[in-house]
């Protein structure tokens, strides 16, 4: 969220009383989430992963587009979409078109970052008004379990966090390059990502009882956030050398009693809308040629044949339209 949003939340909470977070990486902040008769008339190019569509047109329809978009604006060499995504993000439609504005809603999703930042926002916005919220539901759609998130010391107003992933081969920055490989060979395994996840949902779950806020969980798109993957995970034994390598590749399990770390995730808090595990198998599930087997980074440049998936391989607007309708009935069940 940018700082020329804080007025508009604290304005809303005023009159409702109410509000609704979101939390997590571009899924929830609304990454691709362009209008849908945009995609129609409009063919959109990804420079890479993760990186903002460039829309294909010339500078003529550009300015039309600004002139008919008044969300739109220009940035340094492309039109910016971001707060046109921030209005289709589902948590933006939940409160204001399935609710009826009756909740404000807080987007603190994170584009390109993980959990301990998106959860760690809530934190860095002191001039929100929480006294305001009588009543909060925090919809929390984790993102990938390898992510880790450093603070970004250079921050001027959103951009606040450094992630770091444990594979280092496409990335060009030969220091950041050493830092990637060396989390991926001295830190990273399945068992420290599951204890990572279960320590940063202990800081929500704190936060949430502070608000008495409820609590949602259903996560973007890593399949991971499961008793049997966190059960392997947590049961496997981890053997490093003085330098924080590996000794035995070949994972072992033993049989610690881990019920208190697996108690520590909320599983009776987790969604899984119209029995899907993640928001993109809801999004892939909507594509009648597509089988479970079919992966959503397939679609990156090109967006899904109906486009539930973007060509930036993101949830597309309708997508954030179908998941918080079904968010909608669930916080009223």
């Amino acid at each position: 969220m940018y700082k020329r949003q804080i007025e508009e939340v604290n304005k809303d909470l005023k009159k409702t009383g109410k509000a609704i977070i979101a939390l997590g990486c571009s899924f929830v902040e609304g990454q691709g989430a362009f209008n849908d008769e945009l995609y129609e008339q409009y063919k959109f190019k990804a420079k890479d992963l993760g990186m903002p569509l460039e829309i294909q047109a010339d500078k003529q329809e550009q300015k039309e587009l600004l002139k008919k978009y008044p969300l739109l604006q220009m940035g340094h060499d492309r039109i910016d979409f971001t707060f046109m995504e921030y209005k289709n993000a589902f948590v933006n439609v939940l409160c204001k078109k399935y609710f009826e504005g009756n909740y404000t809603p807080i987007n603190f999703g994170l584009r390109g970052c993980g959990n301990r930042a998106t959860i760690k926002e809530l934190y860095f916005y002191p001039e929100i008004n929480w006294d305001l919220a009588k009543e909060i539901i925090v919809i929390y759609c984790p993102s990938g379990i390898e992510r880790f998130d450093f603070i970004n010391d250079t921050y001027n107003d959103h951009f606040r966090w450094k992630a770091m992933w444990p594979s280092w081969e496409g990335q060009h920055d030969p220091e950041r390059q050493n830092l990637w490989r060396g989390y991926s060979k001295t830190i990273w395994s399945e068992k420290f990502g599951c204890l990572e996840q279960i320590s940063n949902i202990q800081e929500l779950l704190l936060w949430c009882k502070s608000k008495n806020a409820e609590l949602i969980i259903t996560p973007g798109f890593d399949r991971r956030y499961n008793k049997p993957h966190f059960e392997t995970a947590l049961q496997t034994e981890i053997k490093r050398d003085i330098s924080g390598n590996m000794v035995d590749p070949d994972f072992k399990l033993f049989k610690p009693n881990i019920d208190s770390w697996m108690n520590m995730w909320p599983w009776d808090k987790m969604f899984r809308p119209d029995g899907h595990e993640t928001f993109i198998d809801l999004c892939m599930d909507q594509e009648p040629t597509l089988t479970s087997n079919d992966y959503f980074f397939q679609f990156i440049d090109k967006g899904s044949p109906d486009m539930w998936v973007t060509p930036c391989s993101h949830p597309s607007a309708k997508a954030h339209d179908l998941f918080a309708s079904l968010l909608y009935n669930h916080i009223n069940e």
